[in-house]
């Protein structure tokens, strides 16, 4: 299934995506639903980010492709998975604008599959680990690299405003073991990959995580980026393409 939180109206609801129509559901994916007899034109409305989360937990250096020269230096493969927070404020959706901060001078994008859970995750294992996940999305876990480099956390490096796109939509019924990762900036490609190069993977980073964090439904879990991410500039238009997901597109600006 293919999961749409949109905005028609003053109206902000959830909704099954078939074809170039989205039924409306009663309630959000993450509950008990029924399906509803409105029906819009994916085109009538807006689509919006698909979930609100209470926490982005987002993994570093998670492909073998992205330790040489990585933002940080040369690494080598981590031996658990590399976890850090972004804010949730930092959250926008499809079609919405990434915005480069005053004296941030070196903002790359960051293509990543990004996890939604569907429910209240505690101690999950490796074994029963797809049993918390709802689905997946696009993600983009924009960078201030200079800040990255320089500031003690990476606060305002991870997590200015706009600094988490992700959508368009949520896809429950996919294996995420080997999904095609595309990124373009002005329709060139600039990061390829398959989501079969994870160092670790979703069942290890779910297990990694929720020993010390309950995760709750709606949270995200970016689960990292490969090759070697490239520049946003004012005017650029940066996409993230997942197999099987769809492509989540923003414009960028300058503050």
């Amino acid at each position: 299934m293919k999961f749409a939180r949109y905005q028609i109206n003053e109206n902000i609801a959830y909704g099954l995506v078939e074809g170039n129509e989205i039924l409306q559901i009663t309630t959000t994916p993450f509950q008990d639903y029924e399906i509803t007899n409105t029906r819009h034109p994916v085109s009538g409305v807006t689509i919006l980010s698909p979930t609100i989360p209470n926490k982005i937990i987002a993994i570093g250096l998670n492909y073998k492709s992205h330790l040489k020269g990585s933002p940080i230096g040369d690494r080598e493969a981590p031996e658990m998975p590399e976890a850090f927070f972004k804010t949730t404020s930092s959250v926008i959706g499809p079609n919405d604008t990434i915005v480069i901060p005053k004296n941030a001078t070196n903002v790359q994008e960051e293509a990543e599959l990004a996890v939604v859970i569907g429910k209240k995750c505690k101690g999950a294992t490796k074994t029963n680990a797809f049993e918390y996940i709802l689905g997946y999305t696009c993600g983009n876990d924009v960078s201030a690299r200079d800040w990255q480099r320089g500031d003690l956390q990476w606060w305002r490096a991870k997590s200015s405003d706009t600094f988490a796109p992700i959508g368009p939509y949520i896809v429950t019924d996919i294996d995420p073991s080997d999904l095609q990762l595309t990124a373009r900036i002005n329709g060139k490609v600039v990061q390829e990959s398959s989501t079969s190069n994870l160092i670790h993977n979703i069942p290890t980073i779910l297990e990694f995580i929720s020993r010390v964090i309950t995760l709750e439904p709606g949270d995200i879990i970016m689960t990292g980026t490969p090759g070697q991410p490239k520049n946003l500039e004012h005017g650029d238009s940066v996409e993230v393409e997942i197999e099987g997901i769809g492509t989540l597109k923003n414009n960028v600006v300058s503050e």
